[in-house]
């Protein structure tokens, strides 16, 4: 099992599952990708083919086989385009919440904007808490937390990757919960994806939101024992 952690996070949020996970019978590994974590932050932008790239050669450069690939949000993203090669050394997938859908919004494009303008205007301490609450109301706040990342973070969420749902071959559980209120991973999203995706299931996670299996692990443990 290889599990890709969302964006402004890393492998520690998977980790935080492992009791519930180690009786699977899969080696597990927590990926902490380009920029998170314990890896260096790339010396250029990346765009999201070159993090495909980075897990595809950590794949195989460890020969791995019979893979379970977990994403969650950004980490889906990943997941989906890496899935939609249908390589050999892939078993089954696993979307998490998953970002993917570009939402042809006026409002999420002015919210991008906005971030992108005024992170460099605010960069002097005093002006830090100002600067946060700035954030908050663009709702872009990962922007904040990696700022060396803002333009790698443009080109992500700029890729729509609805085309290649359809190209998914492989079995293919998709998690959601039902509070999710992250605008780049809507329920209606989830519903789409398992349109998409023929050989897939959905599972909603009641009582739970972005972070579905942090929020009720138990059951999320659950709808992944049914689904292996």
């Amino acid at each position: 099992m290889v599990f890709l952690h969302g964006w402004g996070v890393d492998s520690q949020t998977w980790l935080s599952l492992f009791d519930l996970l180690k009786n699977f019978p899969y080696v597990l590994y927590f990926v902490d990708l380009p920029g998170f974590g314990q890896s260096q932050t790339p010396a250029k932008d990346f765009y999201l083919d070159d993090y495909v790239n980075v897990v595809e050669n950590f794949i195989k450069k460890l020969n791995l086989k019979n893979i379970v690939l977990f994403g969650h949000s950004f980490g889906g993203r990943i997941t989906i385009k890496l899935a939609a090669k249908n390589p050999d050394y892939l078993e089954k997938v696993v979307l998490v919440d998953s970002a993917g859908i570009y939402h042809h919004s006026q409002v999420k494009t002015f919210k991008l904007l906005i971030a992108l303008i005024i992170r460099p205007i605010f960069q002097f301490s005093f002006m830090q808490t100002f600067r946060q609450k700035i954030y908050q109301l663009t709702g872009n706040e990962e922007y904040l937390a990696i700022p060396a990342l803002s333009k790698t973070f443009s080109h992500i969420v700029s890729e729509d990757l609805t085309s290649y749902l359809s190209k998914i071959k492989l079995p293919t559980l998709i998690i959601w919960g039902d509070k999710d209120d992250n605008e780049a991973s809507t329920i209606a999203d989830a519903q789409l994806m398992k349109k998409s995706i023929k050989n897939s299931k959905l599972e909603i996670l009641k009582e739970a939101g972005h972070f579905s299996f942090l929020d009720q692990p138990k059951e999320f443990v659950k709808a992944l024992t049914d689904f292996i």
